[in-house]
């Protein structure tokens, strides 16, 4: 129509996400976004809705391009090289100047408090979508017999989720690659194969059993050798 400014979305968006990723939600002000997306208050709202609203949509946003180019990595048909893929994209994109610091899901859950439920619960159900998509490989890995049947998949999907939200919470303050790649180095330690799971079990049962008995029979020495240690 004359007289009516056309526009991408998909770019206001993303220009949106970013002023949202810089600065945190509260501290986003509509003005901020007037100038970020280069378009007007009326038509902001108008295709967008309140602030809120954009800001929903830039979460999901968020999602569909920077988050899906990190658990993309995760089709990779061996399972443990899914899970550390994962992680080289975060390290990747955490390293790069180009992003603002940290990751806009885990900056604005720092933050929820004051946004309010609807945005607590998309960051949960997002949450969920990760810790799902790890899970379901970890299963992968149990059934081909890469990962210990022992090992508990759901929590073990957790933990790796808390050590990406941890990298871009780190990431907050530190851009150093080397930084996260420690993490990532330990955090795979945990990552036990049936072998050595079964190594383990093994020298657990066998230490286990000789250091109790001998814990055992200490306390049964009387200390001094006399029975003058009786009083309290």
């Amino acid at each position: 129509m004359a007289g009516v400014k056309q526009f991408d979305r998909n770019e206001a968006l993303d220009r949106a996400m970013a002023a949202f990723w810089s600065r945190g939600y509260e501290a986003t002000s509509i003005d901020d976004l007037v100038v970020a997306t280069g378009i007007g208050r009326g038509s902001l709202y108008g295709t967008f809705g309140d602030k809120r609203q954009l800001f929903l949509a830039a979460l999901d946003q968020y999602w569909n391009t920077v988050g899906m180019e990190m658990f993309a990595e995760l089709s990779d048909p061996d399972a443990r090289h899914a899970i550390e893929r994962m992680f080289d994209a975060l390290i990747r994109r955490a390293s790069n100047p180009k992003f603002p610091r940290g990751c806009i899901f885990t900056n604005t859950s720092l933050e929820c408090p004051n946004c309010g439920d609807e945005i607590a619960r998309k960051i949960a159900e997002n949450m969920g979508q990760q810790e799902s998509a790890i899970y379901q490989v970890l299963r992968k890995a149990q059934a081909d017999g890469t990962l210990s049947q022992t090992q508990d998949a759901r929590a073990l999907a957790r933990f790796f989720l808390g050590v990406a939200w941890g990298i871009n919470a780190v990431n907050k303050s530190v851009a150093d690659p080397g930084v996260f790649r420690d993490m990532v180095r330990v955090a795979m330690t945990a990552w036990e194969t049936p072998g050595a799971a079964q190594r383990k079990g093994s020298r657990l049962t066998a230490h286990g059993r000789s250091n109790d008995s001998h814990r055992f029979d200490r306390r049964k020495v009387p200390v001094g050798g006399g029975g003058s240690h009786s009083s309290k």
